[in-house]
């Protein structure tokens, strides 16, 4: 019993997490990358796309290989024990995506400076 709610409950979590941070960053992204890619409405929207299945298989990737499936969960001492370290498996999960949206960020800036520099200049 305790562990099908621990499994049905971590999947959850995870689950609620993943989709909402893939819905915000894609709705916010896209205003960077529309920068980036000068408008190009075609680009943007592939970028973007090829962005969120990334992210889609990262995190879904990392919850399939940190869920734990030998564990016995006993009443109130075990199961509080085991919901710790999920939690903080789910804290290392959410600050190895945000190093990874910061590089993803630093790409995008370094492309953007590099398509600014060498844009012809107007005459």
């Amino acid at each position: 019993m305790y562990q099908t709610t621990y499994y049905i409950s971590y999947l959850a979590i995870c689950a609620a997490l993943i989709f909402w941070l893939a819905h915000t960053l894609n709705r916010s992204g896209a205003i960077f990358l529309n920068e980036a890619f000068h408008g190009n409405a075609l680009l943007v929207s592939s970028v973007g796309h090829l962005l969120n299945v990334g992210f889609y298989l990262l995190s879904f990737g990392y919850v399939a290989l940190s869920i734990r499936v030998n564990w016995q969960i006993w009443p109130n001492e075990n199961l509080m024990q085991v919901l710790g370290f999920e939690l903080g498996e789910i804290g290392g999960f959410l600050l190895l995506l945000g190093i990874v949206h910061l590089f993803n960020l630093l790409l995008l800036a370094i492309f953007r400076r590099r398509t600014v520099v060498s844009a012809p200049v107007a005459l």
